[in-house]
């Protein structure tokens, strides 16, 4: 028979084997324009090389575009990264963030963006907005300005707690913004927005409100702007763990 003491030390040791285990730290990934994997702890970014883990990658340029984890507008600029920091840009308007808190680097050229400012009207139902999109595409959507629906006067967020089930986006605030890429399904976007692609096709934007011909007492507008970045196919990606 295993004495007591025995058992106890080899249950201790099973728990913290365990809690370890469940600490692990998720690994920063980046995937390389050629499909090359980087996977490990990061090291630095700087002048367009990546170091993780000792492995050194050198890029084809140094500016890319960050995008952060929760979902907020992103910046574009020269990519460096030192003491759990990165740093897009140079000077006092440069961007410093944590890397907990960056969910994606993309280093694609500056021409391979797309910017587009349209004037969304409430009353006007799905807006086109023009621009073509594909699966792989980043898209940072942001909006102002104020509209007045039939509940009350507000901005891209719409009027809380105010929603209906004939409404464009039924699971949308009534006066927020949305948004739709061909026939899918629909998106709320508010006053930013920041993530892949919904779908393949035309991006259509409309201020959210009960789908009916009657637009008494609708009016104003929202001013969008809605910045394009291919993504992962062709371009360099970083994914810095979360952990």
């Amino acid at each position: 028979m295993i004495p007591r003491s025995e058992r106890l030390t080899t249950a201790v040791l099973l728990l913290v084997s365990l809690f370890s285990a469940g600490c692990e730290r998720r690994p920063d990934r980046l995937v390389t324009a050629d499909g090359s994997v980087l996977s490990g702890r990061l090291e630095s970014v700087e002048g367009g090389t990546v170091v993780i883990s000792g492995s050194r990658a050198v890029l084809d340029r140094e500016e890319g575009r960050l995008f952060p984890r929760d979902g907020s507008a992103g910046c574009r600029g020269p990519v460096s990264f030192e003491n759990g920091s990165f740093t897009v840009g140079s000077g006092p308007g440069a961007t410093v963030m944590e890397a907990e808190d960056v969910g994606s680097i993309v280093w694609s050229p500056p021409s391979s963006e797309s910017r587009t400012d349209i004037e969304v009207h409430a009353s006007a139902g799905w807006v086109d907005t023009g621009l073509d999109l594909t699966e792989t595409d980043r898209l940072v959507v942001t909006a102002s300005g104020t509209v007045t629906m039939e509940t009350g006067t507000c901005g891209p967020e719409g009027i809380e707690y105010f929603s209906t089930a004939m409404a464009l986006v039924p699971g949308a605030t009534n006066g927020q913004l949305v948004m739709m890429v061909d026939d899918g399904s629909p998106v709320a976007v508010g006053s930013g927005w920041t993530g892949d692609s919904p779908g393949r096709g035309r991006l259509m934007l409309a201020v959210n409100r009960p789908n009916r011909e009657s637009v008494a007492g609708v009016g104003g507008s929202y001013s969008v702007t809605v910045v394009r970045t291919p993504g992962v196919l062709g371009n360099s990606v970083l994914y810095p763990s979360p952990d």
